[in-house]
């Protein structure tokens, strides 16, 4: 059974999973505390994650499914690799002119965050486009393999968070009251969710469209974890081992999730292609007797 032919409830439910990752996440600096030394290793970990879903799954499945294209597997190599690229150099280019990508503890102020001059407007704007392109790729991908679409679902679920507090935490420093702070914080969290709709609507079922959606999560998801490890590789060599403890485990499980979700996958198919064939079988060997039959009657 296809992916998108499944119930439109797992759709939906990942839409509310989402939403709640990113609203969660923005509640952290006005209820909670986060400490930097726990943020760089959380983030480590899923930069990880992020890092082995593109590898593993998305790309895989974005040239798999251009592949079905005129020309094959060989013709899709530098489509897909262009879209990467597109989706790589689209946040970089937003980072470049709106840094918007801050992630620091709320409590604690770090001499050598990369966004001291952004305003929470500026973030906001940032933001929005992020997670409005972050949630086109999954609901493009909403017909792709199971694997890839889990998997991207599992990247913006871990990284939301991040997002939500970044926002209100820029908020909350300029003087913005909880109220507005909250406020801002649920229509962010809706951004994504919103994204993932037009995406599925606007693709669908296209198979080129949605091979081009993964490609391009792909390079999106790549910018991100680079974003989120190269800026900390020389602020951490008392935290190196933990941090790089951190990264390897992220990307330990999600190589490990991307294997577990493609046998179970493929063990589908194989049953599937076995009936099929039982089946073809079966029917000829009724042909067989058949023919067995007429001409012992022409004898």
């Amino acid at each position: 059974m296809e992916y998108h032919a499944r119930p439109v409830l797992y759709f939906i439910l990942s839409l509310i999973l989402v939403f709640a990752a990113s609203l969660i996440g923005g509640l952290v600096p006005l209820w909670g505390r986060l400490t930097h030394r726990g943020m760089q290793v959380t983030l480590s970990f899923v930069a990880g994650i992020m890092v082995s879903v593109s590898l593993f799954d998305l790309l895989p499945h974005a040239f798999h499914m251009h592949g079905h294209g005129e020309g094959g597997l060989e013709a899709s190599i530098i489509p897909v690799l262009l879209w990467v690229v597109a989706g790589f150099l689209g946040i970089f280019l937003l980072e470049r002119f709106i840094c918007f990508h801050h992630h620091d503890a709320p409590s604690e102020e770090s001499d050598h965050s990369h966004c001291h001059e952004t305003t929470w407007v500026g973030a906001l704007v940032g933001l929005c486009i992020h997670g409005l392109l972050a949630g086109i790729a999954m609901g493009g991908a909403w017909g792709a393999g199971e694997s890839a679409w889990l998997g991207i679902l599992l990247a913006i679920m871990l990284h939301k968070p991040f997002d939500g507090l970044a926002l209100v935490t820029l908020m909350h420093s300029a003087g913005q009251s909880r109220a507005r702070c909250l406020l801002f914080n649920l229509a962010y969290a809706l951004v994504t969710p919103v994204g993932a709709i037009i995406g599925h609507v606007g693709i669908g079922g296209e198979s080129a469209m949605a091979g081009a959606s993964l490609a391009f999560a792909a390079g999106l998801f790549l910018c991100i974890a680079l974003s989120d490890l190269l800026p900390e590789l020389q602020f951490h060599r008392h935290d190196r081992l933990l941090l790089s403890f951190a990264l390897v485990l992220g990307l330990s499980l999600g190589w490990a999730s991307s294997v577990v979700v493609d046998h179970g996958h493929d063990h589908g198919v194989i049953e599937e292609h076995d009936h099929d064939h039982a089946e073809e079988g079966h029917e000829h060997s009724m042909l067989l007797r058949e023919v067995g039959l007429n001409r012992s009657k022409s004898g």
